[in-house]
C-alpha cells in the first residue's frame, strides 16, 4: 500500500504536504516521536512486529515513500519541487529498509547525505 510517512515538517510544511498527498491520493501520516522504535513495516501496517528499539532522537524532518508505484514517484517528487516543499532527507521503500527503524532510517540518509557532500559513497562495495 503506497503511504508517505512524514517527520519533523513545520506545522506549514507538514499542512502542504499532507494537502498535496490528498490530492494525489497518497495516504499520509505524521510519525510521532515515541514511534520511531519501531520498524517501517510495523508503521505501515505491513508487520506486526511491535517490537520498540532504542535510539538517538532526531529532529530533522525527513520523508518515507513507501510503494509509491509507476510514475507516482516522480509526480511526487516533482510536485514537492513545484510545491517548494523542501525535504533534504527522503527514502523509497526498499526489502532492506522496510526492517529499519525511524532512527536507523535517520541516520543512514544522514550517513548517505554526508558520503555525497564529501564526494564518496556511503556502503562498501557499492
Amino acid at each position: 500500500m503506497s503511504m508517505v510517512l512524514i517527520y519533523n515538517l513545520t506545522p506549514e510544511k507538514d499542512a502542504k504536504l499532507k494537502m498535496l498527498c490528498r490530492k494525489l491520493n497518497i495516504p499520509s501520516r505524521t510519525v510521532e516521536k515515541d514511534e520511531y522504535g519501531r520498524k517501517l513495516g510495523y508503521l505501515l501496517g505491513l508487520s506486526e512486529d511491535d517490537s520498540v528499539a532504542g535510539g538517538e532522537d532526531f529532529d530533522g524532518a525527513m520523508l518515507y515513500l513507501a510503494d509509491l508505484r509507476g510514475g507516482m514517484l516522480n509526480l511526487f517528487l516533482d510536485q514537492l519541487r513545484r510545491n517548494r516543499i523542501i525535504v533534504p532527507l527522503k527514502a523509497v521503500q526498499t526489502e532492506t529498509n522496510m526492517g529499519f527503524t525511524s532512527f536507523e532510517l535517520y541516520r543512514e540518509l544522514c550517513a548517505e547525505r554526508e558520503a555525497i557532500q564529501k564526494g564518496m559513497t556511503a556502503h562498501n562495495g557499492n
